[in-house]
């Protein structure tokens, strides 16, 4: 997409602001009418390196556009639609919007994404959750994450597509929340490379590189190859992480209208010092704790160790009548190896530094294999002398989770005598494997089909239905490894969930549309019997405005949306405290009666000057019980999201200023086992509150850039999770970083 073309005639076009079309307007007033700060009208971080022109990418791509925006994107329906052209609320994280947040993980880059809440349980268990609902549907290339999988780094991708709500079609499950797709950068025909150097407080530091060249003469067959190593500490005690991320990627054009794509990607994540559940909200007495951030009741040994690796295929055909077929597929082996202890149970007693007690966990090497397909056609079609869009596939795989069976030679107690003065200086724990295992196998596989339906010149219809069967089991086997049996069996046959959506174009600018689907979601979560849940199911509304302004280069929406969502699993408070089921997980039970989450939707992304980008959006969630009692109390009714930065000439030709800030309104969770010591039900809340950020580029010459980004700008003291077994987890205080970039 270009981002050279001027919106104005006169040469001080950087200076003046074109008047907001009118949809920008209401979304402006609205946003500032909902209590939330409304002077945000905040800035972003930035590379203020030149912009470099790729080529040899899909026309999706954002990489070299610096815009905040994108001209298209399919992971709603596979089809080649524009964002106005797409049925549902949709927001692109462009590889710009990356790389001037700062953002090297996945929560970073969701931390700032509209609607999106990030939650943490502990050091290595990050959960995201949208319009009340956790977000379970994360994919690279379409394709599912796989299970087993360490937090995402961003170095690979061109950009992080998001489809709030319901997007059944494409995935067989219905969630009704959001679906995460992250985009890997592809190889360009011209050579293009880059290197990075990123410090950060905490000892933090991170090189990375990123090389994409032709391979022979015209560019019919290039490559491309990223690597980033991170080392950092962490304003937690203890904490420590190494991390190695990379990718190599080939394609080839065999023939005119033939590409073949080979590739793998890796991702090894080694932790030291990590914990397992958070800090108490309460002392023993029931006065609160107030525990420093910096506050760990960890080990130097802990560790959630994890390695992933992928290796992926596919091949695209164009076919006459300008019909395109895709055979895809990856498989990613992931293993973590698990030995933890942290004192995450009990109340402390802050005059004598008693009432803490430690959970261990140490366990063999687990292993999660995932085999993914993917394979559809499409291309247009006439009926009735008007010319119209089909696609047909089938998409899904099979997953195999292996434990194995032994036990852990522990040899400390599990009271800690003082936790005033904890430093985790006990022995690790050693694990003796006796020969036994379990392997789960899971199978998610279904077809679809659907079709966009141009009626009228003004109007599109998708219509469309998927068939999904689910099937998942648990094989166990002897010390000898000879098979005993099968448990945890769990099937869903031919499970149809339809799809219906609808766009009309009011004019070249404007278009309303809505879209409908059904909801269907197996569920791993367990009862107290050790059984499965049913799965989840229920529907999905949403209806909005959509506006596409200065040829696509900038972008907004309105969205009102509605879902109800029964059989969702919630925690069972009527078995004992530290109850655990024989994996190690907490009892679930089933709402039967079910969740009614409705709201409002704002979205904005783009160029509003060519020299000034944009990227945010405001969330109104009302979730409520059967009873009418407030549910998702953890997700905020309000969520107000603004990035922005700006590019100046003349005398500071060369430098970029941005800045950006979230803002949400209060939340809490109910606690677990109630306040000490009367174990009165009560909750544990997190007030309303803003974080800022601030960002500051400056170009060194015509190929290196320096960056500054200074995150949580005024030291903010929030909670990034309430009440998981009624402790929290502080968010992170004010952070540094220096970013040094050069291109090639």
């Amino acid at each position: 997409m270009s981002t050279s073309a001027p919106y104005f005639s006169t040469p001080s076009s950087h200076l003046r602001l074109r008047p907001l079309p009118r949809l920008l307007h209401l979304a402006l007033l609205t946003i500032a009418a909902s209590s939330l700060s409304a002077h945000a009208a905040g800035a972003d971080n930035d590379v203020t390196m030149p912009a470099v022109t790729v080529t040899g990418q899909g026309p999706a791509a954002t990489e070299g556009t610096a815009s905040y925006t994108a001209g298209e994107m399919r992971s709603a329906t596979r089809m080649d639609l524009s964002l106005r052209e797409t049925p549902q609320s949709v927001s692109v994280i462009t590889r710009q919007l990356l790389d001037d947040l700062g953002a090297v993980r996945l929560d970073q880059a969701l931390a700032q994404t509209t609607g999106i809440q990030v939650g943490q349980n502990d050091t290595e268990r990050t959960t995201f959750y949208a319009r009340g609902f956790g977000i379970n549907n994360i994919q690279v290339d379409g394709m599912p994450r796989g299970g087993n999988a360490p937090l995402q780094d961003t170095i690979l991708y061109d950009r992080i597509e998001v489809i709030r709500g319901a997007s059944g079609l494409m995935g067989g499950k219905g969630d009704p929340s959001a679906t995460i797709n992250m985009v890997r950068k592809r190889p360009t025909k011209t050579f293009q490379a880059s290197a990075g150097l990123i410090v950060s407080r905490w000892d933090d530091q991170r090189v990375e590189a990123d090389v994409s060249t032709p391979l022979n003469q015209d560019g019919s067959v290039r490559g491309r190859a990223a690597l980033a190593k991170q080392r950092r500490d962490s304003y937690l005690d203890m904490y420590h992480e190494d991390k190695t991320v990379g990718m190599a990627i080939l394609e080839a054009d065999l023939r005119p209208g033939t590409m073949l794509t080979f590739g793998f990607d890796f991702q090894d994540n080694t932790p030291t010092g990590a914990t397992w559940g958070a800090v108490p909200y309460w002392n023993a007495d029931g006065s609160l704790a107030h525990m420093p951030r910096n506050t760990s009741f960890t080990t130097p040994w802990s560790t959630w160790a994890n390695k992933q690796h992928t290796i992926f295929t596919s091949v695209d055909q164009r076919l006459p009548g300008n019909w395109t077929v895709h055979l895809g597929y990856a498989r990613t082996e992931s293993s973590n190896r698990t030995t933890v202890a942290y004192a995450g149970a009990g109340y402390p007693n802050p005059a004598t530094g008693t009432g803490m007690r430690l959970w261990t966990g140490a366990w063999g090497v687990g292993k999660t294999d995932n085999d993914n397909f993917d394979v559809y056609a499409s291309g247009p079609f006439t009926l009735l002398g008007r010319k119209h869009t089909a696609i047909i596939g089938w998409n899904g795989g099979n997953q195999r989770a292996r434990s194995l069976g032994g036990e852990a030679e522990i040899n400390y107690p599990a009271q800690i005598p003082d936790y005033r003065s904890w430093t985790g200086n006990i022995p690790r724990p050693i694990f003796h494997p006796d020969g036994s295992r379990s392997e789960t196998v899971t199978r998610l596989a279904g077809g679809y089909v659907a079709t966009r339906l141009s009626l009228a010149d003004p109007l599109h219809v998708i219509v469309g239905a998927r068939s999904s069967t689910y099937r998942s089991d648990t094989r166990n086997y002897d010390t000898q490894g000879k098979f005993i049996d099968t448990s945890d069996f769990a099937e869903t046959r031919n499970e149809v969930t339809p799809y219906a959506g609808v766009v009309f174009d009011i004019n070249k600018q404007y278009s309303l549309y809505a879209s409908f689907t059904q909801l269907f979601n197996p569920q791993t979560s367990k009862d107290r019997n050790n059984k499965f849940l049913p799965p989840e199911t229920g529907d999905n509304v949403e209806v909005g405005l959509k506006g596409e302004f200065y040829d696509g280069k900038l972008n907004a929406s309105a969205a009102l949306f509605h879902t109800k969502k029964k059989n969702l699993a919630e925690l069972d408070r009527t078995v004992p405290p530290g109850f655990l089921l024989p994996d190690g997980g907490q009892a679930m039970v089933a709402n039967g009666d079910g969740i009614t989450a409705k709201g409002i939707e704002f979205d904005l992304s783009g160029q509003i000057t060519p020299a000034w980008e944009a990227n945010g959006g405001y969330t109104y969630l009302h979730a409520a019980e059967a009873d009418g009692r407030r549910a998702a109390t953890t997700q905020p009714r309000h969520l107000l999201r603004m990035a922005s930065s700006y590019r100046f000439d003349g005398a500071l030709h060369g430098l970029r200023a941005g800045a950006s800030m979230t803002a949400q309104s209060a939340t809490y969770s109910e606690a677990w086992y109630g306040r000490p010591p009367t174990g009165a039900t009560t909750n544990i809340p997190q007030g309303a509150y803003a974080l800022f950020n601030l960002m500051g580029s400056y170009a060194l010459g015509k190929h290196a850039s320096v960056q500054l980004n200074v995150n949580n700008l005024l030291d903010k003291k929030y909670y990034r999770n309430v009440g998981f077994f009624d402790g929290v987890f502080w968010g992170e205080p004010r952070n540094i970083s220096l970013a040094l970039r050069s291109t090639f």
